[in-house]
């Protein structure tokens, strides 16, 4: 594994307090190197097998023992790519004191990302408008390529920049062959284009009643998240660049000696949409915050976010449902016989179409005085989104365009949320001299309660043309006391038929809520002047309550509904720490 990363980064900033106004710019300038191989299968992969294989002696592990593989597959090269980026920002925003109760917040921010690029420009693409289906291959019922009747291999793969520059022909592995040569160049260098933003930022403290206890804050931001290099790493492991051949009932003392498998179309392969935009955020809140006696302090705020351009990763060669449902029904061919982009097994692609909207109501309130300090604070909001991460796919057979299928709780949304904190400082024989008070006094006590609601999951079934969603029959969801024997309803759910899209949507299954009492004891012993020693006892999940994960959501396999899994469990610790 190589992964040496360099950041060098140059900033600088600038404040001007004039009158009423304090204004504030700055620039920031990043440049990224990151060396990083594609980790392809160099090393090998081998299958012991006593079907299908000439060479057996009818046992899977004496075959191991004397090296007669049924099938050996192992990448031509691992190619090493010389990531690069370039980001620059910049801002500026004012401070302004309109009046003696009323702040305001005005500003922006300047955004440019240069997509993640190598300097040798060893990455390939598959662009969906590059794709000639009259240059297809043909593909066989049984999945294979059937040689006999031509068409380009490469079909729709494109790869980046003008082609690998003169100085970098050294890095790449065969990069005069004719087969890198085979594929055309002119991809966008990150394949995607570079992205100029501006970011508007407003804020306001109003203060109604000029007293200093009670004020009034809101804002609205803007903020742009430049594409992770996880996007393109894998690019490396996209053909031309890398071979992966197999061969069948051969001997380890000579692999290649094996026979040839059949031409077969290539494996998973990753993607970037050529339209991809850079994703962004709307925060905006609203909230009211007061001062109360005794150190009291409360605060109630309505949060929002909108995400827009959100990251998944779709397979836009998956089937239609239609000739999924058809192939299921009538000659059950291979699957890769069925998809749009012949030659190709499934392609991730990279799409920016996401959406996500988030809504909370915080409330806050704290005890910031005395030996006795306390925050508790309660959560009560909802997250919607069609993607809850950049590799989500969708099910089988499903349109992977049309993200709205896939609409619904994000699987991190937690609906509830309470988390309680305390510090007492014991006040009891503070003032206890001698060997008494070494040991008795100055002890401290905190902890942390949480509850959280639990998450949303997705019931889904295996059907004759894949996983995905389950049909909804009706009724209640959960059982009338669930537990991790029983959690959801097995009557309300059934697989659903061939014939059209399970009913159930997604995140219908609300699971078991999390509760979660963690203690701290310490205290400090003054050995000398300049001498401590501080002793600490943490218990985590102090009453180790059995928290029970996710309940099983696949209707087709035994244990539907029921849970096997807890944690975290009961966690004890003691620590010493020594100071001079």
């Amino acid at each position: 594994m190589l992964s040496p990363t360099t950041d060098i980064a140059a900033s600088d900033n600038l404040t001007i307090i004039h009158g009423k106004h304090s204004i504030k710019t700055g620039v920031l300038v990043v440049r990224n190197r990151k060396d990083q191989n594609g980790r392809s299968n160099y090393t090998g992969t081998l299958a012991f097998s006593t079907s299908g294989n000439t060479r057996t002696t009818g046992t899977a592990f004496a075959d191991a023992l004397l090296g007669n593989f049924r099938t050996y597959n192992e990448a031509d090269n691992d190619p090493i790519g010389f990531f690069r980026f370039n980001q620059v920002e910049s801002y500026v925003t004012d401070s302004w004191k309109v009046a003696r109760n009323l702040s305001l917040e005005l500003g922006a921010r300047y955004y440019y990302f240069s997509p993640t690029y190598t300097q040798a420009n060893n990455t390939a693409n598959f662009d969906p408008s590059k794709y000639d289906p009259t240059q297809a291959v043909t593909i066989l019922a049984n999945g294979n390529i059937d040689p006999s009747k031509g068409g380009n291999r490469f079909n729709g793969l494109v790869r980046a920049g003008n082609g690998i520059p003169a100085d970098q022909v050294g890095r790449v592995s065969n990069a005069t062959s004719a087969v890198i040569q085979a594929v055309p160049t002119g991809a966008p260098r990150g394949f995607y284009q570079s992205a100029n933003k501006i970011a508007p930022r407003f804020g306001f403290a109003y203060d109604p009643f000029g007293d200093s206890k009670t004020s009034i804050r809101g804002g609205f931001g803007m903020f742009y998240d430049k594409a992770e290099g996880n996007l393109i790493f894998s690019q490396l492991n996209v053909p031309p660049f890398i071979s992966t051949p197999q061969f069948e009932n051969g001997n380890l003392a000579s692999p290649s000696g094996g026979t040839a498998s059949a031409l077969a179309p290539f494996g998973t392969i990753n993607a970037i949409d050529p339209n991809l935009k850079i994703a962004y955020s709307m925060n905006y809140s609203l909230g009211v915050q007061r001062e109360l006696p005794r150190g009291f302090f409360v605060e109630a705020t309505y949060v929002g976010n909108l995400g827009r351009h959100l990251i998944r990763q779709p397979d836009i060669n998956m089937p239609t449902f239609t000739a999924l449902a058809a192939n299921a029904a009538g000659p059950k061919a291979s699957v890769n016989s069925l998809r749009p982009y012949k030659g190709f097994s499934q392609i991730r692609m990279r799409l920016s179409d996401a959406n996500s909207n988030y809504n909370g109501l915080q409330l806050y309130a704290a005890k910031r005085k005395g030996d006795l300090e306390l925050t508790a604070s309660y959560t009560w909001s909802k997250t919607l989104t069609d993607t809850s991460g950049n590799g989500d796919n969708v099910d089988n057979g499903d349109d992977p365009f049309n993200r709205h299928l896939s609409y619904g709780p994000a699987t991190f949304d937690r609906r509830q949320i309470f988390v309680a904190t305390y510090d007492y400082r014991l006040p009891f024989l503070r003032h206890l001299k001698g060997i008494g008070g070494l040991v008795l006094s100055g002890w401290e006590i905190s902890g942390i309660t949480r509850y959280q609601s639990g998450p949303y999951v997705t019931v889904t079934g295996n059907t004759s043309i894949g996983a995905r969603r389950a049909d909804y029959l009706g009724g209640t969801v959960l059982l009338a006391n669930p537990g991790p024997d029983g959690w959801i309803n097995p009557a309300a759910f059934a697989t659903a038929p061939d014939t059209r899209r399970g009913t159930s949507g997604v995140g219908i299954v609300t699971g078991p809520n999390l509760q979660l009492w963690d203690f701290s004891m310490r205290k400090q012993f003054s050995i000398t002047e300049k001498v401590k020693l501080r002793f600490q006892a943490d218990m985590f999940n102090a009453f180790n309550r059995a928290n029970f994960k996710a309940p099983a959501t696949v209707v087709t396999t035994g244990g539907f509904g029921t849970i096997r899994n807890t944690g975290p469990a009961r966690n004890i610790q003691f620590g010493l720490k020594l100071d001079f």
